[in-house]
């Protein structure tokens, strides 16, 4: 009887260890990925402090950053996490002091970008904080993605939502884009303009459509630069969308 005793007990500790053993294993899983991220994100000395919670596959992302890039670092690294399929953020980015002024940093970073130049053309908008961007670039590098780095590290910016095209590369826009800034920096209307590292106008070339954008003064200036563009062989056609200021 003793014998049969101890038999039962062993085999319902067994169940017990059994239906125990899922759970134990998933809060244990849980731990060692929470671990994971903490170590992921204290690679970067901005996102030491950030809050780190784990529910299964979903981790929760808590804390105050000083900018948007950070808080996209911080999603980034924790997704690049083997087991992490969600990233919840409750991370809170400081707001900026009004959009006027933070308009005014986000255009200044864009013209301080060492490689905007004449060939490529950039808009935007913000709207309590989140900054929209447009436009088209040239494809002689990764412009597109150092433009979202260098505003998402703007301190007050709360999102950015870039709409930013890169040009298909091509030669022979290439060498319109040479001729057609050739002859503006050979016209005497221009010469004020032709030195400057961002000229007011921007002139885009796409599959050997030319489109002029930006500010020029006056009409005999509006008149010149679609009359280069037009003039210049291989232009299929020009779009002059230039705005004229006295």
């Amino acid at each position: 009887m003793q014998c049969q005793s101890l038999a039962a007990i062993g085999a319902r500790l067994a169940v017990c260890a059994v239906v125990l053993a899922p759970g134990q294993i998933a809060a244990q899983s849980s731990v060692e990925l929470e671990q994971e991220v903490q170590q992921a994100l204290r690679r970067d000395r901005d996102l030491r402090r950030v809050g780190v919670a784990v529910t299964g596959s979903e981790v929760t992302l808590t804390g105050e950053l000083e900018t948007f890039w950070a808080k996209s670092e911080a999603i980034r690294r924790t997704l690049e996490v083997k087991g992490v399929e969600t990233v919840a953020s409750e991370l809170v980015i400081p707001p900026p002091e009004s959009d006027e002024a933070l308009a005014e940093a986000v255009g200044q970073a864009i013209q301080r970008y060492p490689h905007y130049s004449v060939f490529d053309y950039l808009d935007g908008g913000i709207d309590t904080g989140v900054v929209t961007l447009w436009g088209k670039v040239t494809a002689d590098r990764e412009k597109a993605d150092e433009i979202f780095e260098r505003v998402a590290k703007i301190q007050g910016v709360q999102d950015v939502r870039s709409d930013i095209q890169t040009m298909t590369p091509s030669t022979a826009d290439v060498n319109l884009r040479r001729s057609i800034f050739q002859a503006v920096s050979r016209s005497t209307h221009f010469e004020r303009v032709s030195r400057a590292r961002n000229p007011p106008f921007h002139i885009i070339v796409e599959r050997s459509v030319v489109t002029l954008v930006g500010y020029v003064q006056g009409e005999i200036e509006y008149r010149e630069l679609e009359r280069i563009a037009r003039q210049t062989q291989g232009v299929l056609r020009v779009d002059n969308q230039l705005q004229r200021v006295q």
